[in-house]
């Protein structure tokens, strides 16, 4: 169980630090956006404000996930099921939105990089899993 606390633990960090780099820092945009859609959006263009809006909201999704991951790790019990989860998020918006994102001809360095981090959490996800599924109730 101590496992499955750890691992709630450091992904939920981890998509926090995520939440702040994609609300506060915005470099997913300044990374990989269309150069000078930060000055546009802050110039009131429509299309880059939508641009900024979605990243934000994005963010805060997986700032929220990342608040539930560190809820669940003080009930690793009940916590199964969200590992799964993150599980399923990983291999969906992660490895096959990556794949997406390559396939649709971007620059494959950040899409790379992120398929690295997605499969450290899968995998990770996976060990703990199998490591608790026959722990007790007590953490």
């Amino acid at each position: 169980m101590t496992r499955l606390v750890w691992w709630l633990r450091v992904v939920g960090v981890f998509y926090l630090l995520q939440f702040a780099v994609m609300v506060f820092v915005k470099v997913p945009i300044r990374t990989t956006g269309p150069a000078g859609t930060l000055e546009l959006a802050a110039s009131g263009d429509a299309l880059a404000r939508f641009v900024v809006d979605t990243w934000v909201i994005f963010g805060l999704e997986v700032g929220a996930v990342g608040v539930g991951l560190l809820v669940a790790s003080r009930m690793p019990h009940q916590a199964r099921a969200l590992v799964w989860t993150i599980i399923a998020i990983e291999v969906g918006r992660g490895l096959i939105a990556d794949a997406y994102s390559i396939a649709r001809g971007n620059d494959v360095t950040v899409p790379a990089v992120w398929v690295v981090l997605h499969s450290i959490v899968i995998v990770t996800g996976l060990w703990v899993l199998r490591g608790s599924r026959g722990a007790t109730a007590t953490a």
